[in-house]
């Protein structure tokens, strides 16, 4: 009886290759679009959750209290926090410090050129908490005197072939102090998994400092993990730990402690803008939505079609009916068939699956861990999934064409129960479709729009011709760097900053009374150079004065914030409207920094997806410590990165020169807005093949029913116009449809994801005509393209056989 189904189902496919194509196409591609979306979501949701311990694995957030219902969170604590819980508190193990970051690393002290790879800095509390295999070496055992450094088995591959590199010392190309520092690697360990926000290729380990917990909220801070005891409630543990640190520090207290569980870090950190490894769980919503609808537009066209063409399978039904075939038999008969279209395209899906798994882990920028490739259980996972999915998709046609009435559609009547009276359900089908793909479309248009208005505002200096060197210390030579800077065409202005746009919003910054709201409390930034940082970065002056080189007093020359009370400082113009600064050249209040000389335009010193906030800058006489920004005059960019390196290799030979163009660092920050954009553009394109590719299997099917009508409406005068006409106004009328349900839905969505947004656009009428009308222009091309054809056929060749 299988074969016999089977055998069946493949004569009905090879009978109709047009039909089949376009349920094989349609399905393929929805299966193959799911299957990546949904190994990039599963890999996502499996960032640090590899480790032994990682239900017991805890990250230190600090929550700092501005006033009533006002606070920031930030990834860090007061250096010695751990150790002083550790002291107090049983339920917890172990505790440290781990941070993963960027490292330039060379392999003699004369090599002046280095390599950038991915360093986790830790202390030896590692061994505990993260799953770290030795390969070779004893890297367990400190080596005192030198920085212990234990690199991966591809970083080992890639810079050591063939060599053991364990007891080789490495240098780090400094960026602080002139001397290399050496690095011994004391161990080979296995990769690090790519899935975990301490994603690095080499591990540095370091003794753990007791630096002692200040009783006044001071000190620096470090990132901490806790490794807690099995079994511990951590909301009771939270609450003991605020309440011992209110004791701890007194009235005085700002602070409160939260445990972040290893396991949201990657996905729940939005937060944390200095965090480079993490994602966004309201992507992963978004990815998993599209993957759902791109796969169910596909069935629907199944649906459709499978539908459709019922009414030309009736008499062979009715037949085997007639011989005795029951129901069941029946259902089981189109079942097999459509297990078969989805087995066909699977096995097609999982072909294109394996071939863009490269291109999407280059795209993504890291390797994927978790994928139906590289895990059976993932693989026969999903092979279920579709097996479910196949059958339901499937049942409806095959129970469709189970009920009809043998007799009746032998003599060419059907019930009314029968294929006409489903016609609503293709309809409405059709406008799922459409409403999908324009919801798609019209999320798409507005994240380009977003994306476009952030990449273009006015952030109030001008990034473009301004070049940035990396922040380093500068040793004492930072004046000879800029006389022989100052000698090279093409170099307007120069300046040594704190400030790096895209690198953070200042040096430091300061609380303040909010006089809008007494008892809150304001943060303000205070942005660091030289004297001629506000000329550099082309700050336009609102009034007051800007920084005068001939006045010593504009500078400090000990750059403590404690001492500058009375130093000048230039303000932006939001910052005097916040805080209600009505003159200039007058001390602030004590809790203020500075006496402001000049107000500037507004200048956004953070992403567009933070407000702006008070600002103020300041000018340090001689800064040993900061980056340079450098404005190139137009058409001399390449002659000046020429001279550049050329000094940078006299001066600083033994320092990595890390150059970026202002204008690309600022488009890089709205790199993940930008990515989906692109992903929108591309599913909307894929949204809209599939519903044009149903739409186009349906028009070709209702003309070929419909063929001795339009040949008898051609005889009797109709023009090619009317017939067309005639084929296209019912599909017309669902795509307006469509475009009416999916209008207000697309709008309240993208609402929700530009609430995220400081700067934003707002949802504008054109942005929906431009979606409904491309939605229009594809289903009309499609619709008349056929109709066109059968409105041009023979009608002579149609009626032949009446």
């Amino acid at each position: 009886m299988v074969k016999y189904y089977l055998r069946t189902a493949v004569k009905a496919i090879t009978h109709n290759k047009m039909y089949s194509f376009v349920n094989i196409f349609g399905l393929t591609t929805g299966l193959w679009a799911c299957l990546i979306v949904a190994t990039v979501v599963i890999d996502d949701l499996s960032y640090d959750r590899q480790w032994t311990r990682t239900n017991d694995l805890y990250r230190v957030v600090s929550v700092y209290k501005l006033g009533e219902g006002t606070q920031e969170r930030f990834a860090s604590a007061f250096a010695g926090l751990g150790p002083e819980l550790k002291k107090d508190f049983p339920q917890i193990e172990s505790e440290g410090t781990m941070n993963a970051g960027p490292l330039q690393l060379k392999f003699n002290d004369q090599e002046s050129n280095g390599v950038s790879i991915r360093e986790l800095r830790a202390d030896t509390s590692v061994w505990s908490m993260l799953d770290i295999k030795v390969v070779s070496g004893n890297p367990r055992h400190y080596v005192d005197g030198t920085h212990n450094l234990m690199i991966s088995e591809s970083t080992r591959d890639k810079f050591f072939p063939g060599i053991d590199p364990v007891g080789k010392t490495i240098y780090q190309v400094p960026a602080y102090g002139e001397k290399p520092a050496p690095y011994l690697i004391t161990g080979v360990i296995k990769d690090i998994p790519a899935n975990t926000h301490l994603r690095a290729d080499v591990v540095q380990l370091t003794k753990a400092a007791i630096a002692p917990l200040a009783h006044d909220n001071a000190g620096y801070y470090q990132t901490q993990y806790l490794l807690m005891r099995p079994g511990v409630d951590m909301k009771k543990f939270s609450a003991a730990v605020n309440k011992w640190y209110g004791s701890y520090v007194g009235k005085d207290n700002k602070y409160q402690f939260e445990f972040q569980s290893v396991k949201d870090v990657y996905l729940h950190s939005e937060f944390n803008q200095y965090q480079e490894i993490k994602g966004s769980v309201r992507n992963i919503y978004i990815f998993s939505g599209v993957a759902v609808l791109l796969l169910l537009i596909a069935c629907i066209n199944f649906i459709n079609l499978s539908t459709a063409r019922t009414i030309t399978r009736l008499r062979e039904t009715s037949v085997r009916k007639i011989l005795g075939a029951g129901k069941v038999h029946i259902i089981f008969q189109f079942l097999t068939e459509a297990v078969l279209y989805f087995v066909l395209a699977t096995v097609l899906a999982l072909i294109l699956y394996r071939a863009s798994l490269l291109p999407v882990e280059h795209y993504l920028g890291h390797a994927m861990v978790q994928t139906f490739m590289s895990h059976l259980s993932l693989l026969f996972l999903a092979i279920g999934v579709i097996l479910f999915v196949s059958l339901f998709t499937g049942i409806y046609p095959a129970w469709l064409l189970s009920r009809f009435n043998p007799a009746g559609a032998l003599r060419g009547k059907v019930l009314k129960t029968g294929y006409y009276a489903q016609n609503w359900l293709l309809k409405s089908l059709v406008v799922v479709q459409f409403s999908i793909s324009i919801v798609v479309l019209l999320a798409m248009i507005v994240v380009r729009q977003q994306v476009r208005f952030m990449e273009n505002t006015d952030v109030g200096f001008s990034p473009k011709g301004l070049l940035s060197i990396a922040s380093i210390s500068w040793d004492g030579k930072a004046d000879a760097f800029k006389s022989e800077l100052r000698e090279v065409p093409g170099v307007e202005q120069f300046s040594i900053t704190s400030f790096i746009p895209s690198e953070g919003a200042g040096a430091f910054t300061r609380e303040m009374e909010d006089p809008d709201h007494p008892g809150n409390k304001v943060n303000v930034w205070y942005i660091t150079g030289d004297i001629n940082l506000a000329r550099t970065l082309g700050l336009r002056l609102r009034s007051g004065r800007m920084f005068d080189q001939a006045l010593s007093t504009d500078v400090s020359d000990d750059g403590n914030p404690d001492n500058m009370i009375h130093q000048p400082s230039l303000i932006t113009a939001s910052t005097a409207k916040m805080l209600h600064i009505g003159s200039l050249n007058e001390p602030l209040k004590k809790d203020v920094v500075s006496t402001p000389v000049g107000i500037v335009e507004d200048f956004h010193n953070e992403s567009l997806l933070h407000s702006l906030g008070p600002t103020f800058i300041l000018a340090d006489k001689s800064p040993q410590y900061g980056g340079m920004l450098i404005r190139v005059k137009p058409g001399t960019e390449r002659e000046v990165m020429i001279s550049l390196q050329q000094i940078w290799k006299t001066i600083y030979p033994s320092k990595l020169l890390e150059t970026n163009w202002v204008d690309d660092q600022l488009t890089r920050q709205y790199a993940a807005e930008g990515k989906l954009q692109q992903l929108f553009a591309f599913f909307s394109l894929l949204s809209m093949v599939l519903a044009t590719m149903g739409v186009f299997g349906l028009i070709v099917h209702a003309a070929g029913q419909r063929i001795k009508e339009i040949g008898v409406r051609k005889v009797l005068g109709a023009s090619v116009g009317s017939i067309v006409r005639l084929l296209s106004a019912d599909y017309m009328k669902l795509v307006f449809m469509a475009i009416l349900i999916a209008s207000p839905l697309a709008w309240w969505v993208m609402n929700k994801w530009l609430e995220d947004f400081a700067y934003r656009i707002h949802i504008i009428w054109w942005m929906f005509a431009l979606a409904g009308g491309i939605a229009l222009l594809i289903a009309f091309a499609t619709v008349g393209f056929q109709a066109v054809r059968s409105a041009l056929a023979n009608p002579v060749k149609s009626l032949r056989s009446e």
